[in-house]
């Protein structure tokens, strides 16, 4: 079966089973990009009521979880900006392992925390800027 027929790449008796159900849309003609265009999930449950209640509050959960690691990674990053003296995000533009003092060791972990902190901003803003729509 292509993944035309079958999107969720899900064996076909998975997709048949009521409440194993799961579908994306995406609105608008350029879908595998996707540029700011709305993508639908649904899911589809016998219980819907408890089958929103629960993704809500996983979903509520996720994001304090979150907000929780981007403190942390915050912390890590003005560690690292105060021993260099710079914004990480001017140290992500313009520098390299030759222009700190830690070399290789501090671009690493530095750059890795910064690419972790963005990761995490946009995993937030993600899920705060979901929507439940119940039929």
């Amino acid at each position: 079966m292509s993944t035309k027929d079958n999107p969720t790449n899900l064996p076909q008796d998975d997709i048949a089973k009521p409440g194993a159900s799961f579908t994306t849309a995406t609105a608008g003609s350029n879908a595998s990009k996707h540029n700011g265009l709305l993508t639908e999930v649904i899911l589809r449950s016998a219980n819907a009521p408890h089958a929103i209640a629960a993704i809500s509050e996983a979903v509520r959960k996720e994001i304090a979880r979150t907000e929780q690691s981007i403190v942390h990674a915050q912390r890590c990053l003005e560690h690292f900006e105060v021993l260099n003296n710079v914004p990480s995000s001017e140290f992500a533009e313009r520098f390299t392992a030759e222009d700190l003092q830690g070399g290789d060791l501090e671009y690493v972990e530095w750059m890795g925390e910064y690419q972790l902190f963005q990761h995490l901003l946009q995993n937030l803003a993600l899920l705060k800027s979901l929507t439940y729509v119940a039929e």
